[in-house]
């Protein structure tokens, strides 16, 4: 070998983790949540399904994605972060092969079920710990790097799922390509992916990626953080807009084709929306450390209310893709700056369980697609959801306005100055 090429082994190998890990993150997101709606849409026309059996469909992907969040540690522990990557490729490959042959809706519930297993394998608790054990001084920036990346898949995936059904008229034939590309990303994980730090114990996933940063201990326990008004509002807010924020995913292609023009634009507005979102995330994060992140939150939700307005009001494709936008912009806000409000009020020693916390009441979104279903169904239009979405985040928002505040401790007093309260970072 030239001694040119003689580069350290542990700097192509982090790159072709970073690689690979960015690579799934942006495959699952691609292909499940943000463009499931779209073919959807093409499946129900064809099948003959109701709206509300292919919004539990859609419940039933995010369902499985929560309550599968426990077992990749469990896998890394047993088999290491490679195999388990490679396991979640597979149990994709096999939901999107059965998405593809299926002719009863009982058998895509399995698929969906799958899809949501096989995201909670491939991203994003494993990569976050090959990235901050491979990257271990610049993990922050990389881990940074790899939502971008993920969120990027969010803005694909309509267009690529657009493009194959479009042109071909088949939905099978695009879970096919989804089911062989999700095989070749299990190659890519196989050859690419390495443990730099071998997996001992479930904790240490957990905590990757923040071992570095010496969190301060606390003020508060969890179980008395999780009995403040400041958590209970914050979870609250959170559910209402994830509730609205995935039944959007699964309705949008189908709402916008109403209006007349098919379901191409319908595409184009989720990648939007994908687009204004992840915009608003970067954004927000430098802004709050100017800006108090209880003022951005509460403008989030205000503005995707006044989304919601005009989608449910829209009458011609080009305001409801606008309004898809600037709701994508108002979830950007909202959710970021929640997540960091967890972090201000409660403080970095307890921040990933209140997030946890806060993740796991928000399971309870995945009753939104169902329950606009059904409205459509009997409806014969979305419209109504969109209006009931709309009066939820008008009471999320003056339910924040009015009573979210930071918290306070009666027993113990020293633990009330400021400075002790919120994190410099």
């Amino acid at each position: 070998m030239p001694s040119g090429l003689s580069i350290p082994r542990r700097v192509p190998r982090s790159a072709l983790v970073m690689f690979a890990a960015s690579l799934g993150f942006f495959f699952v997101t691609a292909t499940t949540f943000t463009s499931l709606g779209y073919v959807l849409y093409t499946m129900i026309a064809e099948l003959g399904w109701s709206k509300a059996a292919a919004g539990l469909s859609f419940s039933l992907l995010g369902l499985a994605c929560g309550l599968a969040s426990p077992l990749p540690p469990m896998l890394m522990k047993a088999i290491g972060t490679r195999l388990t990557v490679f396991a979640g490729c597979l149990v994709l490959a096999i939901g999107f092969f059965i998405a593809s042959q299926i002719h009863h809706l009982e058998l895509f519930f399995v698929a969906t079920t799958l899809m949501g297993v096989g995201f909670s394998l491939v991203a994003p608790s494993p990569a976050v710990y090959l990235l901050a054990t491979w990257f271990p001084r610049t993990s922050s920036r990389m881990i940074g790097f790899y939502f971008m990346t993920g969120a990027a898949g969010g803005i694909a995936g309509p267009l690529i799922v657009g493009t194959i059904v479009g042109l071909t008229g088949n939905w099978r034939l695009h879970w096919m390509v989804m089911a062989a590309s999700a095989l070749v990303l299990g190659v890519i994980s196989l050859l690419c992916i390495r443990d730099a730090v071998k997996v001992e114990s479930v904790d240490q996933v957990k905590g990757a990626g923040h071992e570095g940063d010496g969190p301060a201990a606390s003020p508060w326990t969890v179980r008395q953080a999780l009995m403040t008004p400041s958590f209970v509002i914050l979870a609250l807010a959170m559910t209402v807009v994830q509730t609205v924020v995935t039944t959007t995913h699964s309705i949008l292609v189908a709402h916008i084709a109403q209006l007349g023009q098919g379901a191409a634009p319908g595409a184009i507005a989720m990648s939007l929306l994908a687009f204004a979102g992840t915009g608003a995330k970067g954004v927000t994060g430098s802004l709050c450390e100017r800006v108090d992140p209880r003022r951005i939150f509460i403008a989030g939700l205000a503005v995707q209310a006044l989304a919601m307005a005009l989608l449910w009001s829209a009458s011609h494709v080009l305001v409801a893709t606008v309004a898809a936008a600037l709701f994508g912009m108002g979830w950007g806000m909202a959710w970021l700056s929640a997540h960091i409000l967890l972090l201000r009020y409660f403080g970095a020693g307890i921040a990933g369980d209140m997030t946890a916390m806060a993740t796991t009441v928000t399971t309870l979104a995945v009753f939104g697609p169902i329950g606009a279903g059904r409205i459509a169904d009997v409806t014969g239009s979305y419209a109504p959801a969109l209006l009931v979405f709309a009066l939820m985040l008008v009471a999320a928002t003056a339910m924040s306005m009015l009573f979210l505040r930071a918290p306070t401790r009666t027993e113990e007093p020293e633990a009330l100055e400021p400075a002790e309260l919120v994190p410099a970072e």
